[in-house]
């Protein structure tokens, strides 16, 4: 994969983790899968942070990177 689709799995898993984390402590379980789902997206980013020759993508470049990596994705349907 490309470096932007794993930047972006990273990125959207973040909120996934929170979710997991709020239902987690909601139901009074220990936060696995939130941490798992965190570890994951920081390894992620961080893969891509340190093999781009570019280093990390800007914040400001995920709406770009969205839509990009989205076509991408219905170009191959």
């Amino acid at each position: 994969m490309d470096h932007a689709t794993l930047y972006m799995m990273g990125f959207y898993l973040l909120p996934l983790a929170f979710v997991s984390s709020v239902s987690a402590w909601a139901r009074g379980h220990r936060p696995i899968v939130a941490l798992a789902l965190v570890l994951t997206s920081v390894a992620l980013i961080g893969f891509v942070a340190i093999d781009r020759d570019e280093g990390m993508y800007p914040v400001t470049q995920i709406p770009e990177l969205t839509t990009y990596v989205i076509g991408r994705i219905m170009a191959q349907l």
